[in-house]
């Protein structure tokens, strides 16, 4: 069963740093807050920089609080798969109580049991998985509480990280006034939310495209086959605009947002001026000639992808290709990879209110992920971590720091008010991030969540 409450995504990515607060209740996801800021101390999706990554992390809190009206306080924090490692495990334990009933303490157990592999001083386990038990030889089961048995065995998937990376995004966290409710792997977030059960069944390969990489992952029989991290995205095409066009980073992001095209043959040859380094008059440049520019930059990026892909005949899964992200929002883009790959490719678009964006699709999905935990899932975790704040039951989540401010006196008249639509994911003036201080009113927080998203 699926937890109510607050869940807050974090998205610490290598150009921008994302946070998504959701209403969680009775299996629906309500997003009341968002906000996006420029991101700093960040390299190829690892932190590098503690304290700037942290600054970074709390202007970004600051503007999602002021959207949603609530204090942040938990945040679920994705992890890349940089040098991530999968390995399948199992356990058995025999049913000590009286009653012989399973409980709560013997899933724990089993999946104590589980985690007795030896493992190398430079690497910690993120999370364990459980994929199914068996209770006195009858396989299949999800959940065994409360049945009888004598004996009780557990397979799952164990998933280890570098220490290194793990410790300083705690310290990171932290160091922005938080805490780390749970760091999930983005990979298993994305395919979770972005594909369907008949997509996770048969096969299909998530792309995100984002700022400073490009994440892949590749899921089949509802189980991660393959993630890999390549270090080259959004950013990589304004870089390569500046320098052939010979003018500004500024100036070359604005290009290829307002001309930009992925796809070169649905382009024509339109002309455009561009301030050149050097030249005293702007230079002509065709639409056509930039589309060849970004083209060559996302093929390098497809091509690798399908090498991959195709050495681990993963490329001809049913589900085709789905592309998110910052870079997908580029016109063309579809056309482009479906005539790289030679598969069904489409672009997926989060459907909730005033985030139509596929740039946010990722930290969605760490939120979506985080409320969907089950109670096993919970319990496993609590095996892993030993963390007793997670032995909570899933439904009865007690989060009081992350409960709405009380809109202030006297009721504001909203209903004279007329509703713009205007979300400014880059807010000027940060609210204060005391917890408990008044955010917005309740007209305020209408206008923000009924705007766009796009910068």
């Amino acid at each position: 069963m699926a937890r109510n409450g607050f869940f807050t995504g974090l998205d610490i990515g290598t150009s921008s740093i994302k946070v998504l607060v959701a209403e969680h209740v009775n299996g629906e996801m309500n997003v009341i807050g968002v906000s996006n800021a420029k991101s700093a101390g960040v390299k190829d999706g690892i932190i590098v920089d503690i304290e700037a990554a942290s600054n970074a992390i709390k202007t970004a809190v600051s503007q999602a609080e002021e959207k949603a009206g609530i204090s942040i306080n938990l945040v679920n924090v994705g992890l890349p798969a940089n040098l991530l490692q999968i390995e399948a495990t199992q356990g058995m334990i025999p049913v000590t109580s009286d009653s012989k009933e399973i409980t709560d303490a013997d899933v724990e157990n089993v999946v104590k049991s589980a985690l007795t592999k030896s493992m190398t001083p430079d690497r910690e386990v993120i999370t364990f998985i459980p994929e199914e038990f068996t209770v006195d030889g009858f396989q299949g089961i999800r959940d065994p509480r409360g049945m009888m048995g004598i004996r009780l065995e557990m397979r799952g998937l164990l998933y280890t990280g570098p220490r290194t990376v793990l410790h300083n995004l705690r310290k990171t966290v932290e160091r922005a006034g938080l805490q780390v409710e749970n760091i999930i792997i983005s990979p298993l977030a994305m395919i979770k939310s972005v594909l369907n059960e008949g997509e996770r069944e048969f096969g299909a390969t998530v792309i995100d495209l984002g700022g400073g990489q490009t994440t892949v992952a590749s899921v089949r029989n509802q189980e991660l086959q393959f993630t890999n991290i390549y270090q080259e995205g959004g950013d990589y095409v304004t870089k390569d605009i500046s320098k052939v066009l010979k003018t500004s980073q500024k100036l070359a992001e604005g290009l290829k947002f307002n001309y930009g095209e992925a796809y070169v043959p649905a382009v024509g040859d339109e002309v455009f001026h561009v301030e050149v380094i050097g030249e005293i008059e702007p230079v002509q440049v065709t639409e056509k000639y930039l589309a060849e520019i970004i083209s060559a930059r996302i093929k390098h990026i497809f091509d690798q992808i399908k090498q991959d892909l195709e050495r681990r005949h993963l490329l001809d899964l049913p589900g085709g290709i789905v592309i998110i992200g910052g870079g997908a929002i580029l016109p063309g883009i579809e056309e482009l990879a479906q005539e790289q790959f030679g598969v069904n490719v489409k672009l997926y678009v989060p459907n909730q209110i005033g985030i139509r964006n596929p740039a946010f699709a990722h930290v969605i999905s760490l939120s979506e992920y985080a409320g969907n935990l089950t109670d096993v899932d919970i319990i496993a975790q609590a095996a892993v971590h030993g963390d007793q704040r997670l032995r909570q039951q899933p439904v009865q989540f007690d989060r009081p720091v992350q409960q709405p401010t009380p809109a202030p006196q006297p009721v504001p008249t909203y209903v004279q008010d007329q509703i713009e639509p205007a979300i400014n994911v880059e807010a000027e003036h940060p609210v204060d991030e005391q917890h408990g201080q008044e955010k917005t009113t309740f007209t305020d927080r209408m206008k923000n969540l009924i705007g766009t998203m796009f910068d």
